[in-house]
């Protein structure tokens, strides 16, 4: 005799099924391990030094120079503002 599902779903009650212990071990093992992502996360972030310094070959005065001396608004070439340049650089490039 074989039972269809229809069979099984008759036979159990709906109040006597629960997650169980296996459903509780995985939500607490990922939101431990979402913790210690976090973490992990927030002490990258901490050594990271984000004050940039102009580049050695660059003006630092150039575009309040540039202001200064023209009497118009900045070229359109320039970045506007603290809009990167280029993407992030590594610290070892």
């Amino acid at each position: 005799m074989t039972l269809s599902t229809s069979d099984v779903l008759l036979a159990v009650e709906p109040e006597d099924v629960t997650a169980g212990g296996i459903g509780f071990v995985v939500i607490a093992a990922l939101a431990v391990g979402t913790a210690v992502l976090l973490r992990s996360l927030n002490k990258q972030l901490k050594k990271v030094d984000f004050d940039e310094e102009p580049e050695p070959g660059r003006d630092a005065e150039k575009p309040a120079e540039k202001l200064a001396d023209s009497g118009s608004e900045p070229a359109a070439e320039e970045p506007a503002g603290d809009e990167p340049e280029e993407g992030p650089k590594s610290p070892t490039s």
